[in-house]
């Protein structure tokens, strides 16, 4: 190769690089606005009147908002919303919840596990809650990526943060005691999670 051949190469290196950093920052400029007018159209919807702010309260503030459809739409218009973390140094684990016994509890299912038993993700989705939740303890919820709510109790939550995506089959952490509960919420009313978990 010679060096009339060689800057040629460089330069279209260079221009490509140049392409992925316009794109970049094109696809920056884009959300950004579109976050600020989502942000001012709200402001202005609220302040127009008390029953716009009570109805804004109750379908943002009140119920759970349904993460899946507004990534569905997200990606259509403006592209990738959630990143996958896939990095070849993440730890291999790829599993399906397996328990001894299964009983009622609450609104859920409490499924004997053993301690420390390595709880798996059981529906991709974003976390959308983790704290303390009335009669269940400390509670994590995945919003699925089918806007199921998967509620995990009786779990010490591994390297997860809020509003994390998750897939299917990696670890969510270990059990605390000997059993974890699960509970399984889509629309506001809680479905059998044997029936479920055997469709998903």
């Amino acid at each position: 190769m010679n060096n009339s051949e060689k800057v040629k190469k460089f330069l279209a290196e260079k221009g490509s690089n140049n392409d992925k950093r316009s794109k970049y920052i094109n696809s920056l400029f884009t959300r950004t606005l579109v976050s600020i007018i989502v942000i001012l159209v709200s402001m202005i919807f609220i302040n127009l009147n008390e029953k716009n702010e009570e109805l804004y309260r109750k379908y943002v503030f009140t119920e759970s908002l349904a993460f899946s459809k507004f990534n569905n739409i997200y990606e259509k218009y403006l592209g990738r919303l959630i990143k996958d973390n896939n990095t070849n140094d993440q730890m291999v684990f790829n599993e399906t919840i397996k328990y001894q016994e299964k009983s009622n509890f609450l609104n859920g299912v409490k499924l004997k596990v053993g301690i420390n038993y390595l709880v798996p993700v059981i529906q991709s989705g974003i976390v959308v809650f983790n704290g303390e939740k009335e009669d269940y303890g400390n509670t994590l919820i995945i919003q699925g990526v089918d806007g199921t709510d998967i509620w995990y109790v009786g779990v010490n939550i591994a390297d997860i943060k809020l509003y994390d995506y998750v897939e299917k089959g990696t670890l969510l952490g270990e059990s605390i005691e000997d059993n974890i509960v699960l509970v399984v919420v889509k629309d506001g009313e809680y479905l059998n999670f044997e029936e479920y978990y055997n469709e998903i």
